[in-house]
Order: C-alpha cells, then structure tokens, then sequence
C-alpha cells in the first residue's frame, strides 16, 4: 500500500505530539526531583581560619563552618568545631580546606598542652603551698619563695601570672566529654595516685629561677583571680621588716663574742719555756730533790716551783 503525503504528515504529527509529551512529563519529575536532591547535597563542614601547623592545639576560635555539596566533601570530614575543640593537628591544615577526623587527635601526652616557646616544670607542693586543694589545672599563679639566709628568713615573689598545667597527675582536660549509656556525661579520671605536686608552664629564664628556689628555699603558691593580668613589682620582705627591733637586738646580741675561758695551771707549775720566757738572760734549771729552781745568769731574778713527786 502506497502512502499518501497526508498520511506522512499525520504520522509525524502524532509521533512529534508523543514525543513533546514524554519530553514535559520528564522534565516535570525532574523538576520535583532536583530540590530535595540538591538540599540533600548541601552539608556543613569545618574549615580553618588560617593555617594551622602540626601539633597545634586546636580551638574553636580558630575554625569555621561552610557550606560544601556532598560530592566534593571528604567522607571523614568535620561538621561540627566542637567535635574536635582541644584535639591536636597530626599534619598542616590550610585555611578553607575541609578538616578531616584522620588529620587529628586527642593529646594524650602533657607535652600537647604546653604552649609554644614554654617549659613545663614540676615543683612539690603540700595542701597549705597548694591554696588547700582549690588549686586546678589551667588556673594562674603567683610563685613566692621564702629563704634562709644566716639567722633571717627572707620571701620574695619570684614569678607572676604563671599557668598551672596540672596538679599531680590530674591535667588540663582538653578531651571532649563522651556520653555514657544512659546518656549521661562523665569525666575520665586518672588511674595513677594523685601526687603532692604542681606542673607550671614557664620560659626557659623563669624555669632556673623555679628549679633554683624549690632547691634552696620553700614555695608557695598564690592563686589569682581569672581577671587578674597585671603584673606588681614588690621588694623582698625579711624577718627583720616583720617583727622589727625586736628581732634585730636579739640578732645582735646572738652575734656577741663569747669571753675567752681563763687559764689553768697544772699542778706540776709551768713548763720550762714559759718560766725561760719570764725571766730576764739566760736561765739554768736547778733541781734539788722534790724542788727545782731557775736562776737567771747575770741577773738577781729566780723562780722556783715544788715538783711534783711520783
């Protein structure tokens, strides 16, 4: 059967009309489709302000949020700062890249917590040097040194402002606190004896001047208030300022020389070179039984003494 050109034309019309038809209703499911797809796609992640080099601890000031589609975030990445707050860069973050959960860790060494350019130094303390236990870690701290010099005490404020990075074997906790399982949030506490001492971060000078005064004197430790930042330059105060005369006088009589004992004579009379040494020219030591005599040559002095008999 031979097709007419009318035939032709109504074929395409309808082939075309079926064609715009499919054509709408696919791209009226995609429409549907793409909002809730693209929303999907949209996700927060964790960026650095600036770059952050290894070993750096990380804080929340230093981080923030951007918006990332899900194809181009990393599949281990941070979407919240508080997830790592107080953990430690393994490697370099640039600014603007995504942090990933496999560039950092929690501190688990005290060397983390030190700050850059500090020395951590380790002094004993007692419940009194210690401000009766309310001491903890990450409070600020006046260093006073009391020594003895002679018979007089003398204290001085050797550092100001310094950091307490623990008390005994208890640190600063930089370790977000993880839920239990009823849901509750708990601290991790130390398993090693808690021990009389207090760790401080100073720079390398101050570090001699702390190891030098727990040696030769006595420390204690002066808690400052969170809003105290100034620094006070204070004289040395000595036990003769605090008590006052009455410590001096009895200072200075203690520092009297004590009188010479007298001299004693032994019954035997004094031995040949003293009696020589008090007579005038030369002597000879005359005996005569139980007494002997020392007559001077050329002189009139003598002098005798009774021997002592066996």
């Amino acid at each position: 059967m031979r097709m007419t050109r009318r035939s032709a034309i109504v074929i395409a019309l309808v082939a075309g009309l079926v064609a715009a038809l499919l054509t709408y209703f696919w791209l009226s499911k995609m429409q549907q489709k793409t909002p809730a797809r693209e929303a999907a796609k949209s996700i927060q992640l964790v960026v650095p302000l600036h770059d952050i080099t290894t070993g750096t601890v990380i804080r929340s000031e230093m981080l923030r949020t951007v918006e990332m589609s899900e194809e181009e975030a990393p599949d281990d990445g941070v979407h919240s700062a508080a997830q790592i707050s107080g953990q430690v860069s393994l490697v370099d973050l640039p600014a603007g890249q995504p942090i990933k959960f496999s560039q950092v860790q929690a501190p688990t060494q005290l060397s983390y917590r030190v700050p850059k350019g500090m020395r951590a130094v380790t002094v004993a303390i007692d419940p009194v040097a210690g401000v009766a236990g309310f001491l903890k870690p990450g409070d600020r701290v006046d260093v006073i040194a009391t020594f003895e010099v002679g018979k007089m005490m003398i204290t001085r404020t050797i550092l100001q402002n310094v950091e307490l990075l623990a008390i005994g074997t208890t640190a600063i906790s930089t370790v977000p606190e993880k839920p239990t399982t009823e849901g509750k949030e708990t601290k991790a506490k130390p398993s090693a004896k808690e021990q009389p001492n207090a760790t401080l971060a100073v720079d390398p000078e101050q570090a001699q001047k702390l190891i030098l005064s727990d040696t030769s004197g006595k420390l204690r430790l002066a808690l400052r208030s969170k809003f105290a930042k100034e620094y006070v330059s204070l004289p040395a105060t000595d036990t003769v300022e605090v008590i006052g005369e009455e410590f001096e006088k009895a200072l200075a009589a203690e520092e009297q020389p004590e009188p010479a004992p007298p001299e004693t004579t032994s019954s035997q009379g004094p031995p040949r070179a003293t009696l020589a040494r008090e007579t005038q020219g030369p002597a000879v030591e005359v005996i005569r039984g139980t007494e002997r005599e020392i007559v001077v040559l050329g002189g009139s002095q003598t002098s005798s003494s009774a021997r002592g008999g066996q």
